[in-house]
């Protein structure tokens, strides 16, 4: 846990926190409090002023998200998962549950008439409860994927949306939109592949068609209806396929189910955080076959029923991002800075590079987003050339993080220009060369 002063340098609060997530101040002991979204996460009372000075108020309660200080003077957090409200009592750590029967509950509010305001994420509403009698008033309705919301003194409500990355201003007399505060974009995006209408895109909470005019289509939403944070994608015979986070494979069937084809994992929360220690870590498309990077470095061709039909060491130690297409397959290995192109003969050997991430094959050479130089760079397969044709890219995040989970990628459009999703600041871009 860290926090920022008012200089602008960071500092370390809280060393062993796991997940910290929810955050609140008591606004008259001006205490600060934070709980942990994770199985068995706990709420701590933090000393904002000393390192690692914590004391346990409540342990082993899972998946907790953002709280609020209650009226009752106890504090009041939402379980996600189990569709719960709890309160815990600060002093005692007694937890007792108010509320349930919620729709992934993603935060909690109290409202000037001491009514419960909770968010039901994948209904995409604002809800208020009366704890005394347990009658419920729909205040919002929206897309979902409620994230957080807060409440002014003149009656409006304040909804982010963690798929859509939107802020909106709602009436809470009302229910009606007042204002965008900031339109829905994309939160990365991790992976855009060229399909056969347009792109697709994997954008951590939701998984996207793109077309040509830039019109974004969610195909599915995260706790709604795609159990998975999703990190890849790409389009094999017209069938969807999206890599999740924990390092699994899913298939969209035609009854729109997200279908998990490859990985080890077991149980629904796992597929959220979880990271297999041999699992996938990028996935593609090469000669119409589904392509599979692993964390151990293999390189995994699979049908679409998720048998595998080959398996080869590919020479880095993983495969941060693959891609094929006439007759080879390129990988690159962001932490050596590597990119090999594997096919008949000996790997070529592309160096040079900071922080390859994105890999594409042209007929006759490499694409590649280097995130670390912020640039896109040509390398040709006989060695003879290599060209940045664009530089200074919203690659990654301003100060680079060990293990961001970010991903800028690259594709290769059917007219040959190079489409790049800039993950820094949620734009897909074109390069035509002039």
């Amino acid at each position: 846990m860290s926090g920022r002063r008012a200089d602008g340098s960071y500092f370390v609060l809280v060393d062993d926190c796991p997940a910290v997530n929810g955050i609140t101040v008591d606004p008259e002991t001006d205490t600060l409090y934070v709980d942990e979204m994770r199985e068995g996460g706990r709420v701590l009372e933090v000393d904002r002023h000393q390192r690692n000075r914590v004391r346990v108020i409540a342990e082993g309660l899972d998946w907790l998200n953002a709280l609020e200080m209650g009226p009752d003077r106890r504090l009041y957090m939402p379980q996600v998962f189990a569709g719960t409200v709890l309160a815990v009592d600060p002093e005692s750590g007694a937890v007792e549950t108010v509320v349930d029967g919620l729709a992934h509950p993603t935060a909690v509010k109290f409202a000037s008439d001491g009514r419960l305001v909770v968010t039901q994420s994948s209904l995409g509403e604002v809800t208020a409860v009366d704890l005394t009698t347990g009658e419920r008033q729909r205040l919002v309705r929206l897309a979902p994927g409620v994230d957080n919301f807060d409440i002014d003194e003149r009656g409006y409500i304040y909804v982010s949306n963690f798929v859509e990355a939107s802020v909106a201003r709602y009436s809470m007399e009302t229910g009606e939109l007042d204002k965008a505060l900031s339109t829905g974009s994309f939160l990365g995006p991790y992976q855009i592949a060229s399909a056969a209408d347009g792109y697709v895109v994997a954008d951590h909470g939701s998984v996207c068609r793109l077309d040509d005019t830039g019109n974004v289509e969610r195909l599915s939403r995260l706790l709604l209806d795609q159990p998975f944070v999703a990190v890849g994608v790409a389009e094999v015979d017209g069938v969807l396929v999206a890599l999740t986070q924990a390092g699994e494979v899913f298939r969209l069937d035609d009854s729109g189910e997200w279908v998990k084809i490859y990985g080890s994992l077991d149980g629904a929360n796992s597929e959220y955080f979880g990271q297999d220690a041999d699992g996938v870590n990028a996935i593609g498309v090469g000669d119409g076959q589904l392509l599979v990077g692993m964390l151990r470095g293999d390189v995994v061709v699979l049908d679409l029923e998720g048998n595998v039909k080959s398996r080869q060491a590919s020479g880095l130690s993983t495969v941060t991002a693959i891609s094929g297409g006439h007759g080879a397959i390129v990988v690159s290995d962001e932490t050596a800075g590597s990119v090999l192109v594997l096919g008949e003969g000996e790997p070529l050997a592309l160096k040079g590079f900071e922080r390859p991430q994105g890999v594409a094959l042209t007929e006759d050479g490499v694409v590649v987003a280097d995130q670390g130089s912020r640039q896109v760079v040509y390398a040709s397969l006989d060695g003879e050339r290599r060209e940045v044709v664009a530089a200074d890219l919203p690659f990654g995040l301003p100060r680079l993080q060990a293990d961001d989970g970010r991903r800028s990628s690259v594709t290769i459009a059917k007219d040959g220009s190079i489409v790049i999703g800039c993950d820094g600041d949620g734009s897909v871009r074109r390069l035509v060369r002039s």
